[in-house]
């Protein structure tokens, strides 16, 4: 086969971020896909919005499929030429929810291919919804309502979810930021939930971390810096939950050791200092907040770290920090989150070098940069990330490869289930 043919139909990296939408009780219902070809055009035109979504149907969504789990739904973006293409046909109709996005107009021509999916059994969401007139046949073929309510007062809700009671569709409140929003959501009526409040730590008046939490907090920030590979071995071998879990982990399928490892200084011999010590720091955060929505904020901690130190290894001009850091810097920066305490009462419970503890306290510096393009990647702002990659060098291309790579460690190293890069 011709060279140049192979390359053009090999697969082009894409970077796919994930929104997760809850449920009332905080359980993650599935999760909206946002997603960039990393060779695409970066101006807001129909036609790219079309090559976008095109990419997740050829391989951004083999990609995100991999990483979640099958009873979770997924929506995708749809604008109109697509719609009206019926690429959403090549989707699975139990996974896959196709979103109409707002700014697509309800004229007979998109009435009639949403009705095509829908008469075929696919669940139809429509975006932004905040009470516009002229959408009323969509709405009647539409399962979920998506009501943007960002800025809207109590009254207009109320009127928006009245309006839509008739229709009997399932309500999605997006756009929610804080907690009075949210209950006031759940009292009207809406049961899926979408927005940066679940991304944020609800605090709570008086609230302190437990001394359980304190030991972990402490020794997450100890095992920042080197460290004895013997004191190492003797925090695991202490505890025997450790113990067994890092004996299963090594001994897991994705390691291939053909003799068993029977204990925790075999394993950090095979593995080394470095891989045990990341290994350790995941498992802390993960038992910091067995919820089930922090078990998203888990794995993004942790995707986080490790993109962020594979990442830095790709950067052409110098970070001024070890690398080894990065990964620290990362995994610790949604800790907020997971413990639903302020920033600033954790940096004064955790040694931090102070350059980090200014970053994660929203002090602008070269980590704090660092943050804010990870904030970019997860929301979906591809454009602010891209100026943050190429202010390093960083290939974007390289970086969509580090950051589905980062993925399948992730899924691997938390237990779940793996996902192959295409080839």
């Amino acid at each position: 086969m011709d060279d140049s043919l192979q390359t053009e139909h090999q697969p082009e990296p894409i970077f796919v971020a994930r929104q997760p939408i809850f449920t009332a009780d905080r359980d993650i219902w599935g999760y909206e896909l946002l997603f960039r070809h990393s060779g695409a055009a970066t101006t807001a035109q129909v036609a790219d919005q079309d090559v976008a979504t095109a990419r997740v149907i050829a391989d951004g969504y083999m990609l995100a499929q991999a990483q979640i789990a099958p009873d979770k739904r997924m929506l995708i973006n749809f604008p109109r030429n697509l719609i009206l293409s019926d690429a959403a046909f090549a989707l699975p109709i139990h996974q896959c929810v196709p979103e109409i996005l707002e700014h697509v107009d309800p004229t007979p021509d998109i009435i009639t291919a949403c009705s095509r999916l829908k008469k075929a059994g696919y669940t139809l969401a429509l975006d932004d919804y905040v009470g516009q007139p002229g959408y009323e046949e969509l709405i009647r073929i539409s399962d979920i309502i998506k009501v943007e309510v960002l800025n809207m007062s109590p009254m207009d809700l109320m009127k928006t979810v009245n309006n839509l009671k008739p229709y009997g569709v399932t309500l999605l409140a997006e756009k929610v930021e804080d907690a009075a929003m949210f209950e006031l959501c759940v009292r009207l009526g809406f049961s899926l939930f979408q927005g940066y409040y679940f991304s944020r730590p609800e605090i709570v008046p008086g609230k302190k971390i437990s001394s359980a939490q304190l030991v972990k907090t402490q020794l997450l920030a100890t095992l920042g810096k080197d460290f004895d590979t013997k004191e190492l071995s003797a925090i695991i071998s202490r505890d025997v939950s450790l113990t067994f879990r890092l004996l299963r982990y090594i001994n897991s399928a994705s390691f291939g050791i053909r003799r068993q490892v029977e204990s925790v200084h075999q394993a950090l011999t095979l593995l080394g200092q470095n891989p045990i010590r990341q290994w350790l720091m995941v498992v802390l955060v993960a038992d910091m907040n067995p919820s089930h929505a922090a078990q998203e904020i888990t794995f993004l901690s942790v995707l986080r770290g490790r993109f962020l130190e594979e990442v830095a290894k790709a950067a052409t001009t110098s970070l001024d920090l070890p690398k080894d850091s990065m990964f620290l810097i990362g995994l610790l920066s949604r800790l907020d989150v997971l413990l639903g305490m302020p920033m600033a009462d954790l940096m004064e419970q955790m040694p931090l070098d102070p350059l980090i503890q200014d970053a994660f306290l929203g002090k602008p510096n070269r980590i704090h940069a660092w943050l804010t393009c990870l904030n970019a990647l997860e929301e979906g702002r591809f454009d602010e990330m891209q100026t943050k990659l190429d202010a390093h060098g960083i290939d974007l291309e390289a970086a969509a490869k580090v950051r589905l790579a980062a993925t399948n460690w992730t899924q691997r190293i938390l237990g779940l289930e793996s996902v192959e890069p295409p080839c």
